[in-house]
């Protein structure tokens, strides 16, 4: 191989890195979120609040939402399924699964394997389920009076809120609904529903505006007002191919670059052999 070849490999190489870097940075800057009543399903900038894109299934009155890769699932108040859509174009994906029993079902959170789903029949439930359907654990979380609608996964624990009408404190847990530390947050401004985790920070949701916690001390952060419209929040959610990497299967986890990544690493490349040629003729 030329050296000029040699360094065009090593620019896509290179290229290809950032980019697919760059747009992993991107994803996880989105903040999605779910809305009571209008069932609004909305992602907006988690630092600004600005509004990235908005859909309206129309499912039923809004609840729950968790966004893994390209695929949103979201529940209703008032049906035992989570529904799917596409995350890009907002494309009705089908149901994913139907828990027997649920005449409800309010936020959901997934440790990456499989779904955490909180009861909304007035029951302290939470379910533990695959993504087929399949239930492998239901537990009862102590300090849930009814009708929690604030739960999520983070670093092997459960953390929920204490009730629809109660909101906040929220209280974590093991994954059999013991109360680890209680009132780890106390959101003070008006109550609280769900909450996302983004690997170092918690969202709170609230009506219309979303409040930001310490991950670590549980401390008030900032709050915001995101754009949208319909916005009664429900529940949110990070992308958690993000939070939570993908396992490894086989040698390695393939992220292919998006179009607008793959003009970014042609560019680059033709920079590349243009530099490699005019190199040439200099040391001719």
């Amino acid at each position: 191989m030329s050296t000029a070849l040699r360094r065009a490999a090593i620019v896509i190489v290179g290229a290809t890195a950032f980019a697919v870097a760059q747009g992993a940075a991107a994803q996880a800057n989105v903040l999605w979120t779910n809305s009571a009543g209008s069932n609004a399903i909305t992602a907006v900038d988690k630092a600004t609040g600005a509004l990235i894109k908005q859909f309206n299934p129309g499912k039923g009155n809004g609840r729950g939402i968790v966004v893994v890769g390209n695929t949103v699932y979201y529940s209703v108040a008032n049906s035992g399924t989570v529904f799917r859509l596409d995350a890009n174009t907002g494309a009705d994906l089908g149901n994913a699964f139907t828990i027997a029993g649920a005449t409800g079902l309010s936020t959901i959170a997934y440790d990456g394997t499989n779904f955490w789903v909180g009861d909304y029949s007035g029951t302290n439930q939470a379910y533990y389920v695959s993504p087929t359907g399949t239930l492998l654990k239901t537990i009862h979380l102590a300090n849930c009076t009814s009708f929690c609608d604030g739960l999520e996964f983070f670093n092997g624990k459960l953390i929920s809120n204490r009730g629809d009408s109660v909101g906040g404190p929220y209280d974590v847990y093991d994954l059999n609904g013991n109360v680890l530390q209680a009132s780890f947050i106390n959101n003070t401004f008006g109550g609280g529903r769900g909450i996302a985790f983004d690997g170092t920070n918690f969202f709170i949701a609230s009506a219309s505006i979303i409040y930001v916690y310490d991950g670590t001390t549980g401390a008030f952060i900032r709050q915001m007002t995101p754009g949208g419209t319909g916005q009664n929040y429900e529940d949110l959610s990070l992308d958690y191919n993000i939070v939570i990497p993908p396992v490894p299967v086989g040698p390695s986890v393939v992220n292919v670059p998006t179009l607008s990544q793959w003009s970014l690493i042609a560019l680059l490349v033709m920079l590349s052999i243009a530099g490699a040629a005019a190199l040439r003729r200099k040391q001719r």
